[in-house]
């Protein structure tokens, strides 16, 4: 609540309206020009403290923000000066030259201060220092007018009065100054709710100690009849509260102090009762400025040094995140990064790295070294003077390389590899991308595109070759016939791998709408288009259905997922007439989907291929020597389970062949969201391909 009510108070104060500040202004000039009169020593009428020189230099700073703000504090400093000076016995001369003198002294220091600390604070030793300077200019061009008055006053001497003037108005202004600076910046901050330390129990009982020890201190130094030279004695003091309190708070405590200083001085106490009038006022105001100076300097290069402290805390912790932020991304990255010393030891490698490379690589400050054999795409060993980090080790950057690694577990990877000196010879970055999907995908790629240009140039062969002959007219109308039904079925060849592309591509993105469907009939109505479609060459095959449990699927989809599994199955099965494919379903006890077997007795997959079987474009070896495809049919197999939330496996038989299984919704409320339940139950037709 106390935080809160200083909050409160710090935006009243920073709201206040021009006219209410100069009219506060003027209350404290009045105020602080009649303490500064009634601090005289009598035998020389010198005051000790001018404190109205700091009120009017704070008024003017504030003012100096608009020029019709500071010439009304001008203007009006002049007639409170010249009034209280008269009221409290100088003559007329004194009092104007007191009045212009300290106008003139608050324009040059407000402008002045201006220039040399344009932030208008005092957070640093070197601010202070500027101010003292600004002061002690600002404070002999009023001297000069104080000369003046002198002199129209019928004084002897009247250059005499140069050097009280200048040490009583620039003590009061550096000192009051300073304090007003600080505490304007404290209310501007607390008025934008900027947080302020709390002081704990310790800290707070250490300031009550530090108040009663002041309070003993002088007054057994100042307080005493005795002239004895220990005005050295409250230094101590000081320097605690330098080194303890906050930049305002010890500069406090020093006018605090020297206000007792004062009153025991102007009461005839304290070790300078004895110096003479004129020597007493100067070394009472020296000492009152050394002592302030002292606990200024100290608690603003303690303040200084707290500050540096928390920016280099911020600076630490910003760059804690950005790192861990680095490392992150990096972390997260799909290519592999590391980062090696230039004596080949390892700085940083994220997971990716790890993962291709291999674990037991290196280390963060381990030296770099292989555990796998390096070759080019060729098959060709890496030499060490070729490898991409040697060569940016010595400079030369490396870009997009292609690598194979072969670990000792027999894995292969295939890497795309940059390599980047780092500047200043402080090692070098490797960046490297998996490329062994994208080298896979290309191989199976251009066999597929060997295999379907084979394949159409099959059938447009037999197509030219066909033609000609019937253009025979000669030609018996037996092999007439025959001549067509080779067409037929060269037609039926090339029909098929078109559609199977086109199936291919819209398996994924086509809209779906699902129905109920009967398995069991669906497969015979498969199987007996496939075993009466003329020119087929099929072998012989023995069927078995026994499919009970319903899916729900899109009818068209579900038939050609279903027309490529027994189509396999047909294709890969003996071919000497025992071949056998069975048709089963059964349901998932765990999900409730429908299982849909797919099973025959012919060659089965290769173990290096079960994970592979259902990728694009590729075919198993043993299946190149039985049967020709494209190496989609499976891969439609695949986007048609997905596309419908399901999935697709294989295992090999251990009395032979290969059994696949699909799994379906076997109920509306598993299809995925987006796939609408046809309302009327039906069962698909079979239609030719």
């Amino acid at each position: 609540m106390g935080e809160e009510r200083m909050q409160v108070v710090a935006r009243r104060l920073a709201a206040l309206p021009p006219v209410s500040v100069h009219l506060l202004f003027a209350v404290l000039l009045t105020a602080a020009a009649f303490f500064g009169r009634h601090t005289n020593l009598e035998a020389s009428g010198l005051a000790l403290v001018w404190p109205a020189a700091g009120i009017t230099f704070l008024w003017g700073l504030w003012a100096s923000r608009a020029r019709r703000d500071l010439a009304v504090a001008l203007a009006a400093t002049v007639p409170i000066l010249a009034a209280v000076n008269l009221v409290t016995g100088l003559s007329p001369a004194l009092a104007l030259a007191v009045a212009f003198g300290s106008a003139a002294q608050t324009a040059v220091a407000a402008a002045l201060f201006r220039r040399v600390v344009p932030e208008l604070t005092v957070q640093s030793v070197g601010d202070y220092l500027r101010l003292s300077a600004v002061a002690l200019v600002a404070c002999s061009v009023g001297a000069l007018f104080i000369v003046a008055g002198s002199a129209l006053d019928g004084i002897s001497e009247p250059v005499r009065a140069f050097i009280p003037w200048l040490v009583r108005h620039a003590v009061s202004l550096t000192a009051l100054g300073s304090l007003g600076i600080v505490v304007a910046a404290g209310i501007r901050a607390r008025a934008v709710g900027e947080a302020h330390p709390t002081l704990t129990p310790a800290r707070r009982a250490e300031y009550a100690l530090l108040v009663v020890v002041s309070v003993i201190l002088y007054v057994a130094t100042f307080g005493a009849e005795a002239a004895l030279p220990v005005a050295y004695a409250t230094i101590p003091a000081h320097m605690w509260a330098g080194l303890r309190l906050r930049a305002g708070w010890a500069m406090l405590h020093g006018l605090v102090s020297g206000a007792f200083l004062l009153f025991f001085t102007l009461a005839g106490l304290g070790p300078f009762q004895e110096l003479g009038p004129g020597t007493g006022v100067y070394v009472a105001q020296s000492f009152m400025f050394i002592a302030f100076s002292l606990s200024a300097v100290l608690a603003l290069s303690m303040d200084e040094r707290r500050r540096l402290i928390a920016r280099l805390y911020r600076a630490t912790e910003e760059a804690k995140a950005a790192a861990e932020l680095r490392d992150l991304v990096i972390g997260r990255m799909n290519d592999g990064v590391l980062v090696a010393a230039p004596d080949r030891r390892l700085i940083f490698q994220n997971a990716a790295s790890e993962r291709w490379l291999g674990p037991g690589t290196a280390r963060p400050g381990e030296t770099w070294r292989r555990e796998y054999e390096v070759t080019a795409p060729d098959g060709q060993p890496l030499s060490e003077e070729e490898n991409p980090l040697t060569l940016a080790l010595q400079g030369t950057v490396t870009e997009r390389r292609d690598l194979d690694l072969t670990h000792r577990t027999g894995e292969v990877v295939h890497l795309s590899v940059d390599a980047v000196p780092l500047p200043g010879d402080r090692g070098a970055v490797i960046v490297m991308r998996n490329v062994t999907g994208e080298r896979l995908y290309q191989r199976d790629l251009s066999r597929f595109a060997s295999v379907v240009a084979h394949d159409l140039l099959t059938p447009l062969t037999v197509f030219d070759g066909w033609l000609e002959l019937l253009e025979d007219p000669d030609l018996p109308q037996a092999e007439q016939q025959a001549s067509i039904e080779r067409l037929q079925q060269a037609s039926l060849r090339m029909r098929t791998l078109i559609r199977n592309l086109l199936a291919y591509s819209l398996a994924k993105e086509e809209r779906l709408t699902a129905s109920r469907i009967d398995v069991g009939r669906v497969v015979e109505g498969i199987i007996d288009l496939r075993t009466a479609l003329p020119g087929t060459q099929l072998p012989e095959v023995r069927f078995a259905v026994d499919a009970p449990d319903p899916v729900y699927a899109d009818e068209r989809l579900f038939l050609q997922l279903m027309e490529n599994l027994v189509g396999n199955a047909m294709k890969y099965g003996r071919t000497d007439g025992t071949g056998e494919v069975t048709v089963t379903t059964s349901v998932d006890a765990a999900s409730g989907r429908t299982l849909v077997h797919v099973r025959d007795n012919g060659i089965g997959v290769p173990m290096g291929d079960l994970e592979r079987v259902f990728d694009e474009f590729h075919r198993s070896e043993n299946g190149l020597r039985q049967a020709t495809g494209t190496g989609l049919g499976l891969a439609i197999c695949r986007r048609i389970a997905e596309g419908h939330g399901g999935s697709i496996s294989v295992r090999n038989l251990a009395e032979g062949g290969a059994e696949f299984t699909v799994g379906l919704p076997g109920a509306p409320d598993q299809l995925p969201e987006g796939i609408p339940l046809v309302s009327d139950e039906r069962t698909p037709r079979v239609s030719a391909p």
